[in-house]
C-alpha cells in the first residue's frame, strides 16, 4: 500500500476539518435562513463554530456567583479522567490475570468461559441500575470498570492463545517451570494484545463515564455538564462538551498508540 509523507497527511487532516467546520457553518445559516431546515430536526437551533468556540471558551474555567459555584469544562474533563484512570486501572490488574489465565488453563477456561461470554453481553448501560441503586459509592467507576475488563480479558485471552507453541515447547525443553513460561513466553507474547484490549477498552469506558455521569448525575463530570446545558438550552456549551469529549478519546487513543510503539518494539 502506496503511504502518503506525514506533512502531506497531516495537511489533509487539516483541511478534512476545516472543511467539516465551514459545512457545519453553511448548514446552520442556510437554516435560520429558512433556505434549508429539514421538519424532522431543529436545525438552526443547532449553535454555529463560532458560537460553539465563544461558549467554550466562556465556560472553560470555575466561577464563582456569590455563595454559588459554576464549574467549567476543566473541572469537569479533571472529574471524568479521574474515574475513567481509576476504573480503568482496576480493570488491568483484574483483567490481564484473568485472561493469561483463561487462555493459558484449559480447567480456568472451562470454569470462566460461559460466565465471561454471558457477562460481557450486557452492555455498559445495563448495569447503572446497579450502580445508582445498590452501589453505596463508586457508581462511575464501576461502570467504567465494566465497559474496559472485558476488551482486556478477550484480548489478553487473544494474545495468549496466539502465542508461538514453539517457543514454550523450547521453554519446556531447556527445563523451564510453569512459571517461567507463563513469565517469560506467554505474558511478552501476549504484550501488544493486551495494549490493544486496554486501547479498545479505555474508548468504551470514555464513553460509558460520560454516559453514566448523565444518568447518575455526578456533581461534576463532562457527561453532567452537558446534559445540564442541554437542559438550560444553551446549546452552544452542550455542544463545546460533546466536541471536548471526542478530543480527549482521540488523545487517549493515540497516546495508547504511542506508548506501544515505544515500548513493543515489534508492535505495529
Amino acid at each position: 500500500m502506496k503511504k502518503y509523507p506525514w506533512r502531506k497527511g497531516f495537511i489533509i487532516n487539516i483541511l478534512s476539518l476545516v472543511g467539516f467546520v465551514l459545512i457545519w457553518h453553511a448548514f446552520v445559516m442556510l437554516a435560520r435562513e429558512d433556505i434549508f431546515n429539514p421538519p424532522f430536526m431543529r436545525l438552526k437551533d443547532i449553535p454555529t463554530p463560532i458560537e460553539t468556540w465563544m461558549a467554550f471558551a466562556g465556560s472553560l474555567f470555575t466561577h464563582t456567583h456569590g455563595p454559588g459555584l459554576t464549574y467549567g469544562i476543566v473541572d469537569h474533563v479533571l472529574a471524568s479522567l479521574e474515574r475513567v484512570i481509576e476504573g480503568g486501572l482496576i480493570a488491568f490488574i483484574v483483567g490481564v490475570p484473568m485472561g493469561i489465565g483463561v487462555g493459558y488453563s484449559k480447567l480456568l477456561h472451562d470454569i470462566l468461559n460461559p460466565i465471561i461470554e454471558i457477562v460481557r453481553n450486557m452492555p455498559p448501560m445495563a448495569w447503572i441500575p446497579i450502580a445508582i441503586f445498590i452501589l453505596v459509592t463508586g457508581g462511575s467507576i464501576f461502570i467504567v470498570f465494566i465497559g474496559v475488563v472485558f476488551p482486556i480479558i478477550l484480548n489478553t485471552i487473544h494474545g495468549v492463545k496466539s502465542t508461538d507453541l514453539r517457543l514454550i515447547d523450547a521453554a519446556k525443553t531447556l527445563g523451564a517451570t510453569e512459571t517461567q513460561i507463563v513469565t517469560k513466553v506467554i505474558i511478552p507474547s501476549a504484550y501488544p494484545s493486551i495494549i490493544a484490549g486496554l486501547r479498545i477498552g479505555l474508548g468504551v469506558g470514555w464513553m460509558a463515564i460520560v454516559a453514566a455521569e448523565m444518568v447518575v448525575r455526578s456533581p461534576v463530570g463532562l457527561g453532567y455538564f452537558i446534559w445540564n446545558m442541554g437542559d438550560l438550552g444553551r446549546y452552544a456549551e452542550m455542544v463545546a462538551g460533546m466536541i471536548v469529549i471526542g478530543i480527549i478519546g482521540y488523545i487517549m487513543n493515540i497516546s495508547i498508540l504511542l506508548l506501544q510503539k515505544r515500548f513493543i518494539k515489534w508492535a505495529d
